[in-house]
């Protein structure tokens, strides 16, 4: 029975209910607590006192929506609008707490800047752009009967605000980029590093020969590392909950309908004269490119075209079970030009989507009433389980989402939440508990724990092994046994953290360009094993020997990937510092 029909069966309650209502509603009005609700919350939060407001947040909403439709031809569903009001929060607590540290250190816009940046000399280049005349030169008079004219002066407010970001946004890259100086002798250093190279030899003793046994812990270990470490299982709020899912799959008659729809426009494709246009305005899922592609380079479903002549469309065929058709432009030699009319098959916005939906909703409204888990036993419905936690772009078991962790966040233990739209599939959640911030418990992640301090102690193990057989029989006597592998490696690049077949290893890196050439380096725990390293043959660049120019372009590298990490660094410390009160949930709800 689908929602409608319980609400027509529902008449009877449903008159009392609005009678009530109504009767509720009239004494509300005396008291006029509708004028106190119309007002509402005059903002979507604050960041150190400065109020987010509804304008800010939705205008920046509606910019990044108008984007994502220039840029893409696909809809604007449910989890991308989350995913963009998400970005236009951050984005805007971002430029809030950056404004504040601005002012702090003194970067400011004055009047006079921002006259300049309008009437001086040299106006920005908006200003320029707009009222060059034909010359390329600008137009003062036409900028003056511009900036006079009554009509105009909402729109001077808002590009003098644009100005006035876009100087302050320059005074701060500049700012940044004074304190990220490189000078000569650190890409000197830097470079004669990547330049230096040794050949080594390696006794390696992998961890994984020492046994579980001989490194199994205790319970004081395992305690106590964990006391050590348990900044390692802090955690966020997060979300404990069930749900069932309802997946959108395309069905017979979505698969019947667009292979009809392809075999309609194919008769149309193969009397069109202008075959770049036709798939362009009917939007073929691989654009026409007007290419020449050799018959031997033509892909396995693609073969069909060697048997097409010269303006030929081919049948309706399944590739992949989508439809295709396919139309041979043009011919030389062994090469030839086609164009493919083909769709996605996708579930119908009218038809297979809404009967999903009705059947999620369905449930939602019968679930409310009775118990989540029961409801849908009856119905023959798998309940999912999953943990969400805030501004966590995947849940497990679900996939990317926005929107459950956000929908989550406002709800009771035990609460159902409304049909949730996702990419593929609609959702309902009954969330089962929230868990506090705070540190997972030891009997939670004892598992983990063990496994770190069995490997902290297979390390101890193996250097000291590796050390006692070193010391019994020297290197050139342990070369390749049971336990203890001998490994060649040559060029071994000293900038480099990754070290020929064994993999990712800093340490023995660093430990290697430390070592005289003829030396070898004391036992070393690496990331995978103990090591002890002899070093061979060492090339070892001076920076005195680097050429100007090769510094110069280094110079730049090492400032522009210093200016990365110290912008996300920066970012991530100033909103830390900063007093961020969300009201979204409260108030858009």
């Amino acid at each position: 029975m689908g929602v409608m029909e319980r609400l027509r069966n529902s008449t009877g309650a449903i008159l009392w209910l609005l009678i009530i209502s109504f009767g509720l509603l009239w004494v509300l009005a005396d008291t006029q607590v509708f004028d106190a609700l119309s007002a509402g919350p005059r903002q979507l939060g604050e960041v150190d006192g400065e109020s987010i407001t509804f304008e800010q947040y939705n205008a920046r909403v509606s910019f990044l929506l108008t984007q994502h439709n220039q840029r893409f031809t696909t809809e604007v569903t449910p989890e991308i609008r989350a995913a963009y009001e998400q970005q236009a929060w951050d984005e805007i607590v971002t430029g809030l707490v950056f404004q504040k540290k601005m002012e702090e250190v003194g970067i400011t816009v004055t009047e006079e800047e921002l006259v300049n940046m309008i009437v001086g000399p040299n106006p920005d280049a908006f200003i320029r752009q707009q009222f060059a005349d034909d010359n390329g030169q600008i137009d003062r008079a036409a900028l003056q009967a511009a900036i006079d004219a009554p009509e105009n002066s909402q729109v001077w407010i808002s590009i003098e605000q644009q100005l006035k970001e876009k100087r302050r946004q320059q005074k701060v890259t500049n700012f940044l980029a004074s304190s990220n100086r490189t000078t000569d002798a650190e890409a000197r250093r830097q470079l004669a590093l990547d330049r230096s190279t040794a050949d080594v030899e390696l006794l390696r003793m992998p961890y994984a020969a020492i046994s579980d046994a001989d490194a199994e812990p205790t319970d004081r270990e395992v305690k106590q590392w964990y006391d050590d470490n348990r900044s390692l299982f802090e955690r966020d709020e997060s979300y404990e909950f069930s749900y069932v899912s309802f997946p959108i799959f395309a069905t017979a008659e979505d698969t019947a309908r667009i292979f009809d729809e392809v075999a309609l426009l194919a008769e149309e494709f193969a009397t069109t004269d202008n075959d770049s246009t036709f798939l362009n305005n009917f939007q073929t899922e691989i654009p026409y490119r007007g290419v020449w592609v050799d018959e031997d380079d033509l892909r396995e479903d693609f073969e069909i075209v060697k048997d097409l002549a010269v303006g030929e469309v081919s049948d309706v065929i399944t590739i992949r079970g989508n439809p295709y058709v396919f139309k041979v432009i043009d011919r030389r030699g062994d090469e030839v030009k086609f164009g493919v009319l083909t769709y996605t098959v996708e579930p119908d916005q009218l038809t297979t989507v809404v009967d999903v939906l009705e059947e999620a909703e369905d449930f939602q409204f019968f679930a409310l009433d009775s118990d989540f888990d029961q409801e849908a036993a009856s119905r023959g419905y798998q309940v999912g389980f999953s943990v969400a936690t805030p501004n966590a772009a995947v849940v497990p078991g679900i996939g990317q989402s926005i929107q459950i962790p956000t929908m989550l966040q406002g709800m009771r233990d035990g609460e159902i939440s409304e049909v949730v739209e996702l990419q593929d599939q609609f959702i309902v959640m009954k969330l089962d508990r929230k868990i506090e911030e705070g540190y997972l418990p030891l009997e939670e992640v004892r598992p983990q724990v063990v496994s770190r301090v069995r490997l902290e102690k297979k390390k101890a193990l193996a250097a000291q092994r590796l050390e006692a057989a070193f010391a019994a029989s020297g290197f050139e006597n342990l070369t390749d046994d049971d336990v203890i592998e001998f490994i060649e490696s040559e060029n071994v690049r000293f900038s480099s953290v990754v070290l020929g077949s064994v993999g990712r290893e800093p340490a023995l890196i660093g430990a290697i360009a430390a070592t005289d050439e003829g030396s070898t380096t004391p036992v070393l725990e690496g990331e995978s094993a103990a090591y002890i390293a002899r070093v061979v043959d060492k090339s070892v660049a001076t920076p005195e020997s680097l050429p100007i120019e090769e510094i110069e372009g280094y110079k730049e590298v090492l400032r522009q990937t210093r200016g990365n990490i110290f912008s996300q660094i920066l970012s991530a410390e100033l909103q830390n510092e900063a007093s961020v009160k969300d009201f979204r949930d409260a108030v858009l709800q």
